[in-house]
């Protein structure tokens, strides 16, 4: 992988980004809900999922929360580049502004998960 801990968290959010807006059809076709259609998006969705693992398991962050940070980080990346791939947002911001400001907000929050006893 590389990196790790909060790094390895933008480096693959930046990743998804880069693929999702160059592939959109690919992309789509990724996403989990998809997994069960065939061998091969069970496969590619499986693989997503061991990264996301990995990547939290590099966090001093528990078990039972760094499952909760993969749903929130899943959420995130498919929910935006779905959006953004169907062309949902209007403002004339630049979309990478939003995405850069909600990975940073998101990582802020996970940080304060270090500090909590389960």
């Amino acid at each position: 992988m590389g990196v790790s801990g909060y790094d390895a968290i933008r480096s693959m959010c930046y990743a998804v980004y880069d693929y999702a807006i160059e592939n959109p059809d690919v992309f789509e076709a990724m996403l989990w809900y998809h997994k069960n259609q065939d061998e091969a998006s069970k496969v590619a969705t499986g693989q997503l999922s061991v990264y996301y693992t990995r990547i939290m398991s590099s966090l001093n962050i528990s078990k039972n929360d760094s499952i909760h940070l993969i749903r929130i980080l899943r959420s995130f990346i498919e929910g935006f580049f779905l959006l953004v791939n169907k062309g949902a947002f209007g403002s004339s911001l630049p979309i990478k502004e939003s995405f850069d400001m909600a990975l940073e907000i998101m990582i802020e929050g996970m940080k304060s998960l270090e500090k909590r006893e389960v």
